[in-house]
């Protein structure tokens, strides 16, 4: 009995031995695979990554543009603008619409020299002349009906000031959104010298805007870019 107690006492101490090793082996292994990979680490060149400041940049698509050169000014307008031939009458007028159904678009007129004093307007605009170029006074009034209540309203329509600023204000049409520029010159009126000759002008500028929506913005990038010749 003795002897079969100590062979299986011999068996189990063996087993326990040869598990023993297999873990001690495996442990080592794991150990080594780890070294390897922390010196493949170290040896591996450091390189430093760098995320630079987002910049966000706003591209202005502005649009495309004509000049029209004159006798005595230019003018730039939008390439989808076209030139209205100018009617017969005493005055010597530069006409453009943007689009051919002008109920359905916008006009720019320039009178020179011979100015329709008596031209009444809805809204106005103050200019300046500065030599050969105008210089712009803020931004269209409110429909000057809104302001000129107490004025008496004639054929010709009722004097208005905006600013400091004379004008002919139209109360018999207070639907319309027309747009007249004047000045400390004269109602209706603004001076520029022409360089070359050193002679001054008198213009007077319209802008009929016939949709819902009106936007003055052409109107103030037209005046803007007027030059004398």
């Amino acid at each position: 009995m003795n002897a079969v107690y100590r062979l299986g006492k011999r068996e189990k101490s063996k087993r326990r031995r040869i598990i023993f090793w297999a873990i001690l082996i495996v442990l080592v292994l794991l150990l080594l695979a780890l070294g390897v990979l922390w010196l493949r680490r170290k040896l591996r060149p450091q390189v430093m990554i760098t995320q630079s400041t987002a910049v966000t940049t706003h591209v202005s698509y502005a649009t495309q543009t004509k000049q029209y050169i004159e006798p005595d000014f230019s003018i730039s307008l939008p390439t989808s603008w076209h030139v209205v031939p100018r009617p017969p009458g005493p005055y010597q007028s530069y006409t453009w619409q943007s689009s051919d159904v002008v109920t359905d678009g916008q006009v720019i007129e320039i009178f020179e020299n011979t100015i329709p004093v008596n031209f009444a307007v809805n809204r106005v605009l103050v200019i300046d002349g500065e030599n050969d170029h105008l210089t712009l006074d803020g931004s269209a009034s409110d429909n000057c009906s809104t302001f000129t209540k107490d004025s008496s309203p004639t054929q010709l329509g009722a004097a208005a000031k905006w600013e400091g600023v004379s004008f002919l204000c139209d109360q018999n049409n207070q639907e319309r959104d027309v747009i007249g520029t004047s000045s400390t010159d004269g109602v209706n009126t603004v001076i520029l010298k022409d360089q070359s000759t050193g002679v001054n002008h008198k213009f007077f500028f319209t802008y009929t805007d016939y949709s819902t929506d009106p936007d003055y913005t052409v109107f103030y990038n037209a005046l803007n870019s007027l030059r004398m010749n």
